[in-house]
């Protein structure tokens, strides 16, 4: 038998609908009553799909006249009523009889096609006809005929008009059709269709109107209901009075840069020139420009730049950029391949063939073309080319018109919306910048957004020349295209596109060496060499994926050999640096001087210098290298941290873990519906946090570092954004002053922040909470450093202020506010405390194979202290076998022991290996 070939049944699949388990038995109606040869099967009438039933006849059944009460096939009742009913025949003659309604022994139970009779409108009816309607329609709705049918006799005694009682039908009658769900057969598929299709053009018209109206786009285009007008302009005239937000920040965004006297000496006639010919342009033109500027720069085709907000027709306003040389058109468009990526699938296929070559996708359409062109020789006579020929042909059949930025122009403007967004550091692609500011500056004008009032003071220029701004503007422009590579794993062409510049690093260094040195640290980072630095980053991760790890050495050497640039950043390079020399290299000797330099170096933050002291003394204490570094490690200035306290809990885990999900539990709560089959699944940290919410503990939050930092964020804002420091904000779209994460900033406002923390000190609970709640209310809400939403309300934040002691917050907020780039990470996951007991306690967690990182043992060590209760909370994962056996309570494991302890209850094995620990540490 092949098994290639797929089996075919001749029996028809039919689809089953869970719903059909839960419906009634059908009810099925004889053909005497119906007056037809067979029996059918008649679906409830709540089905919702009756034609997708497999008990259901396809076959419509017989039914009866509304005028004669005579019985006839479906599909004749149209020319039944216009040709053979008594009642069109004689509405027809302009008699006037008496028709009798339906007879008693009618069928209600029957479910057919509602037929629905429109009435003229010139029609009218009495009251008493009224009643007759709504007793004939209640018999086609099936109620018994002893209630609502109406007899002969009772016609005959009361005689009814025929128009009043069946709504006279117009010559064309129209039969509604109840609603029914389509089943998969081909030609109902289609109506159904066509009908999505009808409805969703319909939506999409509705959403374009919205869209483009006047009317309704008050919130995004009249700007006259907007409290906070960004960009104002005196002399500008009355028809820019309302601009759409994208052309009105990028023309605040140019105005704010020219206006500001730091940067006039970085402008050429060059750039006030195209600045002031983009503010002569029309509206129409003004818009178009800031949509495309917005867009990714490439080439367009003409019906691909469309615009209803701005113009129904774009063609005056792309010729009005043209003339400006702000846009280029299809005459400066030469290039071959470039032209063949405009085309469409169709155009090719017919270029193709006019040029009698085998089309084989557009994928390698332009390289199989140049080919082509490269093989036939130029005729006899002719200046052209083949290449020139084609790229006429193009032009002239099918890419008549095409549009693309003037890229000289483009990088100026570029150039100026970067001196407005040195805040940003240009953290989005080269295209989407003005965009995420654009989205940024309207979330601020209809007030869904707000920042902290604070003084813009400039005082210290960052480009002494305009040299010195055009190579940052490279060098920015450079790092986006080396950030794509980094971001993709393209190792092989990172490397290859950062190999000019550590040549142009060492030029740039000669030449603006002093300038950047006197710059202050946090400006120092808007610099070339700064952003020559961060490639470097990027080019060492690469060389080490690629194991060139002799040159990933050199290159640390040489950035640690210098001091100017991101001079923080040295503890990682020294990091690196020694494991290249120890795991890589084999080189021993020179990574411990490595280390010992390391350890002596002032940027060194603690993290690093604790990270390099373990690694010293698990190389000095290796088997092979302990006689010969062993008696150096007494050397180093070795960084130890106390072993923190650790607690055990089990917990049940999924036999597999989930995609993007490290590892996940099934909490405790869960037990309780086992017997029904529902659980709860959770995080690592939830589980924790059910645990000690259920040992003692009533409120807890999962936000490391962001939960205190709230609190002091709160404590310490008017320091932040009320100290008039120079040159730390340089926009007012700023959530935080750009000395915030540099050693500046606590050297810039050292005596306010030290008396703000003797106030903590001598503070009680209830006056912190008071300064809390005053600050929380002046400013809640707005973009700025502190997490609004970590807690609930003020009473969830006086809850933890209760549990914690003034010495301990004063002590942490000096902690962080000294350097918070460096210890805003490694704080403990959770946060745990109960305000009627007053206590508090600070959780690491730690899942399955998971171990602490060094700023989290510095953190622990640290809060312990100073008195706090923190610990280490390890999970021991149970298997999937156990899942179904008995829930496993969570055990808290002893405290260790001290060795005086261990010794009153004979432990001697421990006593000794206590003993043994304690002599090589004196003897270090």
């Amino acid at each position: 038998m092949n098994r290639n070939r797929k089996s075919v049944s001749k029996t028809p699949v039919q689809k089953t609908n869970l719903l059909h388990f839960f419906q009634r038995t059908p009810v099925s109606v004889s053909s005497t009553q119906l007056g037809a040869t067979e029996s059918i099967t008649i679906p409830p009438s709540n089905l919702p799909n009756p034609s997708a039933t497999p008990f259901i006849t396809r076959t419509r059944p017989p039914t009866e006249c509304p005028g004669c009460n005579k019985i006839v096939q479906y599909y004749k009742l149209n020319d039944h009523l216009d040709n053979e009913c008594i009642t069109s025949l004689l509405k027809s003659s302009g008699s006037s009889l008496e028709v009798s309604l339906a007879p008693k022994t009618r069928i209600t139970d029957l479910v057919v096609p509602e037929l629905v009779l429109t009435t003229p409108s010139s029609t009218t009816t009495t009251p008493e006809s009224e009643e007759r309607v709504l007793n004939l329609s209640s018999v086609k709705q099936g109620l018994s005929p002893s209630t609502s049918s109406v007899t002969k006799e009772e016609t005959k005694n009361d005689p009814l008009p025929i128009n009043d009682v069946l709504h006279t039908t117009p010559s064309t009658p129209r039969i509604q059709k109840e609603k029914r769900k389509y089943n998969s057969s081909s030609k109902k598929n289609l109506a159904r269709r066509q009908q999505i299709s009808v409805h969703f053009k319909d939506r999409l018209v509705k959403t374009d109107n919205q869209k483009n109206s006047d009317t309704i786009l008050n919130k995004y285009s009249d700007w006259s209901n907007v409290k906070k007008k960004l960009f104002v302009d005196e002399a500008k005239p009355t028809k820019f009075e309302n601009l759409p937000y994208y052309l009105e920040t990028f023309l605040f965004l140019l105005k704010t840069t020219f206006d500001e006297p730091l940067h006039q000496h970085l402008f050429n006639e060059e750039d006030h020139h195209i600045y002031n010919e983009f503010k002569c342009l029309s509206l129409e033109a003004q818009k178009l420009y800031a949509r495309l500027f917005s867009r990714k720069f490439q080439w367009r085709r003409k019906e691909k730049i469309a615009y209803e907000d701005i113009a129904a027709d774009l063609g005056n306003a792309l010729a009005e950029l043209c003339s400006t040389s702000l846009l280029l058109g299809i005459d400066q468009l030469d290039d071959l391949p470039t032209l063949l990526k405009l085309l469409t699938q169709f155009e090719l296929k017919q270029l193709f063939k006019e040029t009698k070559i085998p089309f084989n996708g557009k994928g390698n359409a332009a390289e199989v073309l140049m080919k082509h062109c490269r093989s036939q020789p130029c005729l006899s006579g002719s200046v052209q080319s083949m290449k020139d020929r084609m790229t006429a042909k193009i032009k002239r059949q099918y890419v008549k018109e095409c549009y693309k930025l003037n890229e000289e122009t483009r990088r100026i403007f570029l150039r100026l919306i970067l001196l407005s967004t040195l805040h940003q550091r240009q953290e989005e692609e080269e295209e989407k910048g003005q965009q995420q500011q654009s989205f940024k500056m309207l979330q601020v004008k209809i007030g869904e957004k707000s920042y902290p009032s604070y003084r813009i003071f400039r005082q210290t220029p960052i480009f002494k020349q305009r040299d010195h701004f055009l190579k940052y503007g490279e060098a920015s422009l450079l790092e986006l295209q080396i950030r794509d590579s980094y971001d993709n794993k393209q190792w092989e062409t990172l490397v290859k596109m950062t190999e000019p510049i550590q040549k142009t690093f060492e030029e740039y260094s000669k030449e603006y060496h002093r300038d950047d040195l006197n710059l202050p640290l946090f400006l120092r980072r808007y610099t070339a060499g700064s952003v020559f630095v961060y490639i470097f980053d990027k080019r060492i991760e690469a060389l080490q994926c690629l194991k060139r790890y002799r040159e990933a050495v050199d290159l640390i050497k040489m950035l640690i050999n210098q001091n100017v640039y991101l001079p923080t950043h040295r503890g990682y390079w020294y990091e690196r640096l020694a494991l290249n020399l120890e795991q890589h290299l084999k080189e021993p000797y020179e990574a411990f001087e490595m280390i010992k330099n390391a350890l002596n170096d002032s940027w060194v933050s603690s993290a690093h210098r604790f990270a390099l002291s373990q690694r010293a003394m698990r190389l000095c204490q290796s088997p092979r290298w302990k006689q010969k570094l062993g008696p150096l490690l007494g050397e180093l200035p070795l960084l130890t941290a106390a072993e923190p306290r650790c607690v055990i809990i089990t917990g049940r885990s999924l036999p597999r873990d989930l995609p993007g999900h490290k590892s996940m539990f099934i909490r405790g709560d869960s037990d309780a519906n086992m017997d029904v089959g529902d659980i709860t699944l959770c995080s690592v940290e939830e589980l924790v946090l059910q645990h000690y919410m259920e040992n003692g503990y009533t409120q807890g939050v999962h936000g490391e570092g962001s939960t205190l930092w709230t609190v002091i964020g709160l404590l310490f804002w008017d320091v932040i954004y009320k100290s008039e420091i120079a040159d730390v904000f340089l926009s007012q779209f700023q959530a935080i002053p750009l000395d915030f994460d540099t050693l500046d900033f606590y050297q810039s406002r050292q005596s306010v922040i030290e008396h703000r923390l003797d106030c903590i000190r001598n503070w009680s609970s209830s006056e912190i909470m008071e300064e809390i709640t005053k600050i929380w209310n002046e400013n809640h809400g707005q973009t700025s450093l502190v997490f609004w939403d970590r807690f609930s309300d003020l009473d969830h934040v006086g809850g933890l202020i209760q549990c914690i002691s003034p010495h301990s917050l004063a002590a942490i907020s000096q902690r962080l506010l000294q350097n918070y780039r460096h210890y805003r990470s490694g704080f403990p996951d959770l946060t745990v405390w109960n305000p009627k007991e007053k206590k508090w306690r600070i959780i690491e967690v730690k899942g399955p194979n998971d171990r602490l990182s060094p700023k989290q043992t510095l953190w622990l060590d640290f809060l312990v202290s100073l008195g706090v209760e923190a610990e280490v909370c390890h999970v021991q994962a149970v298997g999937a076998k156990r899942m179904g056996a008995t829930p496993q309570v969570a055990v808290k494991s002893k405290s260790p022991r001290t060795l005086e302890e261990e010794e009153g209850h004979g432990n001697e094995k421990v006593v000794r290996k206590s003993r043994r620990v304690k002599a090589k540490i004196d003897n270090i």
